[in-house]
């Protein structure tokens, strides 16, 4: 017995030797790299990666329309045999954005009021899955979502156009509003809508006076974010919008003509709003105020009684599935009757169309996977930068202009990249693959860095602090313990990075070159009428958003524990 255990004891000392012998130089090699100077280095790295990628095309698009004031004002102004058509055509697309951006986030405000009260305050079965589905049209590219609406309503005749475009605009910017109310609402203390329901206060003075002054900053932030969102939409404008031109659509068509002082001069207006309207977000939403001075005690108390609550309810529930959920997806129940059609175009055609969409997707992965890896890189270093450095304003500016590649449309972001990095700026891309994947990086950033800021604003530093205390270094404290705390964080922005880079379709557009991924090719495919083939690249694209959107609520729903 005794030779037995000093055997075993043999064994056990032979298997941990090597873990005991590289375990110190491990942390000898954490500590050297823990020395100021490499934080200083990385930081360094990271901030001159972060204004290349976000504020050298936005300043390079500025500068490139001051310099080029005479081609501008010759080709927008003043063309010898158009005149100023050019800039008729530019305010003509603008007021057409505004128009359907602002008619969209109304509609959206009205119908997301209870949506969001029913996702927040109710509980009944298939709560989750609501919620998730009432996410999932964020997720789904923008051109496999606007062929399912084209279907649907085509259905009931609607055309192509600017009512068709509206609707589209309506359902792709409802998460948007929906989830910054809910956001609000979870945070918002309930104590005193009880307090004001036990003092005898009606449901509806409830929600006037205390619930909706809550979800100010929530409604705001959310029609704002909306607002640019619909702004900046071109793959689902696309297919919906017949002979309507808005905007990005514009920029588009200037970018393929080459007219690029045009294409300048309009992409620098959409950025110049669209970073106005966020900073707007940013200083003014505390400042707003809503009305409530006016008390109908007994009217209100009337519209309380739950007969009228349960028709609120039940209306909300009925547009929202017949308006946002049912022509989002009406295009999965389209693929059981394309059945021949499809086998015989897309996979029996001359043409090859199985093998363009296979190509296709494989790029929206590459360019997706790629896109995620980069942002972890210089993603998770921002991010510190942002929540441990005590930088002051500079903190507070950097934190704000992380946000203006969400707000930006993207087919401007995408020709002020084209212009900065493309062969009429610094030349070092050329129109395809790399020039895809850079664009992608750059409006896909701020997905992977806020959900990484949120997990460590929430973590505990004590435990850090500890094991400093204990003699452990910087990079070891990271490995530990910091990293495993903000996993789910990596894991949220990842996925988050890689739905809104799969959908990606205006900024793509102006950078491709010969490259097409999933999102363009169905555009592509329903202008050339190829409906079936757009049909199984829709469906294909949407379950895949599906399957991440769902993976998404499952992950935040861990980290919410």
């Amino acid at each position: 017995m005794r030779n037995k255990l000093i055997r075993n004891s043999t064994e056990l000392d032979s298997t941990l030797t090597p873990i005991v012998e590289n375990l110190p130089i491990t942390l000898k090699l954490e500590k050297f790299f823990s020395k100021p100077v490499y934080r200083k280095t990385l930081d360094g790295i990271t901030i001159i990666f972060f204004l290349l990628v976000i504020i050298g095309p936005i300043i390079n698009i500025f500068s490139t329309i001051f310099l080029n004031i005479p081609s501008i004002q010759r080709d927008v102004f003043n063309d010898d045999l158009i005149g100023d058509l050019q800039w008729v055509n530019i305010l003509r697309s603008l007021g057409v954005s505004f128009s359907i951006a602002a008619i969209a986030v109304v509609i959206d405000i009205l119908i997301a009021f209870p949506i969001a009260i029913i996702l927040t305050r109710y509980n009944f079965r298939g709560k989750k899955i609501l919620d998730s589905l009432v996410d999932l049209p964020m997720a789904v590219p923008t051109s496999a979502l606007g062929f399912s609406i084209l279907l649907f309503w085509g259905v009931f005749g609607v055309n192509p156009g600017y009512t068709l475009i509206i609707f589209g605009h309506i359902i792709f910017t409802f998460p948007y509003i929906v989830r910054n109310m809910k956001i609000v609402l979870e945070k918002a203390d309930v104590l005193y809508e009880d307090a004001a329901r036990t003092l005898g206060a009606s449901g509806i003075t409830v929600f006037r006076t205390i619930t909706l002054p809550m979800m100010k900053e929530g409604i705001i932030a959310g029609a704002i974010l909306a607002f640019t969102r619909s702004l900046g939409e071109t793959g689902a404008t696309i297919i919906l919008s017949g002979l309507v031109e808005t905007s990005p659509i514009l920029i588009v068509g200037f970018r393929r003509q080459l007219q690029l002082p045009s294409a300048s001069l309009l992409a620098g207006i959409l950025i110049l709003i669209s970073i106005i309207l966020l900073f707007s977000i940013k200083f003014f939403t505390r400042k707003v105020k809503f009305p409530l001075k006016s008390v109908y005690p007994k009217m209100e108390q009337f519209f309380s009684h739950r007969y009228f609550r349960n028709i609120r309810d039940s209306l909300a529930l009925l547009v929202l599935s017949l308006f946002i959920l049912l022509p989002s997806f009406f295009i999965v129940g389209q693929i059981f009757l394309e059945g021949a059609t499809l086998n015989e175009e897309l996979f029996l055609g001359q043409d090859y169309k199985w093998a363009y969409l296979y190509t296709s997707l494989i790029s929206s992965i590459e360019v997706g996977g790629l896109a995620v890896v980069i942002n972890l890189l210089f993603g998770i270093p921002f991010a510190f930068i942002i929540t441990k450095r005590k930088w002051g304003r500079v903190i507070t500016i950097l934190d704000t202009i992380l946000d203006i590649p969400i707000a930006i449309p993207s087919a401007a972001l995408g020709f002020a990249i084209f212009l900065f990095w493309g062969p009429a700026g610094i030349g070092f891309f050329q129109p395809g693959f790399f020039m895809i994947l850079f664009v992608h990086v750059t409006f896909t950033f701020p997905y992977m860095v806020r959900p990484i800021i949120g997990v460590l604003e929430s973590s505990d530093v004590g435990v850090e602090e500890a094991a400093r205390t204990l003699g452990a270094s910087n990079l070891t404290v990271f490995r530990k313990i910091t990293l495993p705390n903000i996993k789910q964080g990596i894991i949220a922005g990842s996925i988050m990075v890689f739905t809104r880079s799969l959908g990606e379709t205006g900024a793509t557009i102006v950078v491709m070159g010969g490259i097409r991924t999933i999102p363009v090719l169905i555009v592509d495919w329903v202008e050339a009428n190829n409906f079936s083939s757009a049909v199984f690249a829709s469906v294909i694209v949407i379950l895949f958003s599906a399957i991440l959107i769902f993976a998404l609520r499952a992950v935040t729903k861990r980290r919410g524990r």
